[in-house]
């Protein structure tokens, strides 16, 4: 069995949200603490929504480390990373939790994704487009600090599946997907790049 590593644009997701955050909200906060500081307590209240967004964007940035505080980081491995279409794997899914959680939902999904990156103008649009193909789940119910637990399947890539191919504008990734439904504690939703060849000829 090989162990999967976290995708590098799920990474970079969190990385970037984070970062944007960040200036979202300082300057937020310096035109709400100018326009108050000039006597200007109407227009200082209009920041306080933008400082709220800040805030918010904040939370999603670091969403990933407070859900690390009760349950810890998923680990996935596959029988093969490297697959064919048509081809059917084994993966395990190994979850250990910190502190006490009530978990509501857990599966492992195999899911493509087709992104395309393109310019109107002056702007760019980046759509993205997602398929679920197969899934398992996981167990769930109460765990304890220090407990952990583990589930395998089996998943098949489909026949006709289009190949992984990353370009300058263009993405094909097949990933595999660890999404935990935690009560009242934000979810896991962790990805793990996986690559499909084109067909034989």
């Amino acid at each position: 069995m090989q162990q999967l590593r976290e995708s590098v644009e799920s990474k970079q997701g969190r990385g970037c949200l984070v970062l944007f955050s960040i200036l979202w909200l300082s300057f937020s906060l310096f035109w709400t603490f100018t326009a108050w500081k000039s006597g200007a307590g109407i227009m200082a209240l209009f920041g306080l929504p933008f400082i709220a967004i800040g805030v918010f964007l904040q939370v999603g940035g670091f969403w990933r480390r407070i859900a690390g505080v009760r349950i810890g980081k998923p680990k996935l491995t596959a029988s093969k990373t490297t697959l064919q279409p048509n081809e059917t794997f084994s993966v395990r899914y190994e979850q250990t939790f910190r502190l006490p959680v009530d978990i509501l939902d857990s599966r492992v999904e195999l899911i493509f994704r087709e992104t395309a990156t393109y310019r109107r103008g002056t702007d760019t649009y980046t759509e993205v487009h997602e398929e679920v193909h197969d899934f398992f789940e996981a167990p769930i119910g109460h765990f304890n600090a220090g407990q952990a637990t583990q589930s395998e399947g089996r998943m098949t890539v489909p026949r006709d599946a289009m190949h992984s191919f990353k370009g300058t504008h263009n993405k094909l990734q097949w990933l595999m997907r660890v999404l935990v439904n935690a009560q009242d504690w934000p979810d896991v939703k962790d990805e793990y790049e996986l690559t499909v060849l084109a067909e034989d000829v």
